[in-house]
């Protein structure tokens, strides 16, 4: 490409403005300085960019952004009920649910989880997901099982005269526009901010990270962005979002390409697994909430930012760079987690 970068960011622009949208997040979100976290930590200088606030939908986070362009075909197909499927206190699902009420829609979310014989207990976003009226079926299945089992209730549905709409991991080419988007959204925050990044931070595996490795590249910007992983069954992260990226550019109509080298992704930060924080996560939810009053959460923004903590603490990070975290939400889910805190130390009885 030969063209400027504010050409490129007109066309893009344009061919993500054909997509039918629902209103439902708060948009723009705001872009943040964190003085107190910066200087904690010696730099670099840190900046937030708070998809936590997306709050149109209850809590909000970077899935309400993303079913504003998910929904559309399920309003467009006059479906009555989405079906869809994540592990039990998915931030997905929550936002998936929510974002079903609000459209009008019932809500069936096929969940997996341990020990299912076993009432969960109903917390965090599992709490939220039932308050919202929807039926949950919780499986003893793995993420690779889940597929079928959502596909069979879709099916049962149909047989029964619904009109069920089902949206998870199969239209994450919208998910990954969405965060196309919301680079052009950050693109006029750093315009008037009169900012450059340097790095752009994410917590993620898949179409958030897609999104914005398209963007970015597309645009011919300087700024590299990094995801931290916390999925634990996909072999190859930096495979899948690249794919995901190169079918929103396919839909986008953008005759364009993201090679898998293109996507810098660091698994060093997962631990024992997804959903299981660690000693760092903890930490860093506990610096970020001590040093700026924002809380993260311990299976996806919590392990984001340790990792973006450790890369000042120990490289590649200099002092002198400009970083943007994208908080991608997803709190409801430290209240599940509050034991892991040992806070009990903070707090004095007496008469």
């Amino acid at each position: 490409m030969h063209e400027g970068k504010q050409a490129l960011k007109s066309k893009l622009t344009k061919a993500v403005s054909k997509f039918d949208r629902v209103d439902l997040a708060n948009l723009p979100t705001p872009l943040q300085k964190l003085e107190n976290l910066s200087s904690h930590l010696g730099g670099p200088t840190i900046y937030m960019k708070r998809d936590d606030l997306t709050g149109g939908l209850t809590f909000g986070g970077n899935k309400t952004r993303m079913m504003e362009f998910r929904m559309p075909p399920a309003v467009s197909q006059g479906a009555d009920i989405i079906v869809t499927g994540f592990a039990v206190q998915s931030n997905h699902a929550r936002q998936i649910a929510v974002a079903a009420r609000k459209l009008g829609m019932d809500v069936l979310i096929v969940s997996r989880g341990d020990h299912v014989e076993n009432m969960p207990e109903i917390q965090g976003n599992l709490f939220i997901d039932l308050l919202a009226n929807a039926r949950v079926k919780i499986l003893d299945i793995g993420p690779k099982e889940q597929s079928a089992a959502i596909e069979r209730e879709v099916e049962r549905l149909k047989s029964e005269g619904r009109n069920p709409y089902e949206t998870g991991y199969s239209d994450e080419h919208l998910s990954a526009i969405s965060y196309a988007n919301c680079y052009l959204e950050l693109e006029e925050q750093f315009e008037e901010k009169e900012i450059s990044p340097d790095y752009l931070y994410v917590a993620s595996g898949g179409a958030t990270q897609a999104g914005l490795v398209l963007a970015n590249k597309y645009i011919q910007s300087s700024m590299e962005v990094r995801g931290i992983n916390m999925v634990d069954w996909v072999e190859d992260i930096p495979a899948r979002i690249s794919g995901i990226a190169n079918e929103a550019a396919e839909e986008l109509g953008l005759d364009f390409h993201v090679d898998k080298s293109d996507v810098v992704n660091y698994g060093d930060y997962l631990g024992k697994g997804y959903a299981k924080p660690t000693e760092k996560c903890i930490d860093a939810i506990r610096t970020t909430a001590g040093t700026e009053g924002i809380l993260l959460d311990p299976v996806y923004s919590g392990k984001g930012m340790s990792g973006l903590i450790d890369h000042v603490e120990n490289g590649p990070l200099k002092p002198d760079d400009e970083v943007v975290y994208l908080h991608t939400g997803g709190v409801p889910e430290l209240f599940c987690e509050t034991e892991l805190f040992n806070l009990e130390d903070q707090i004095e009885l007496g008469g």
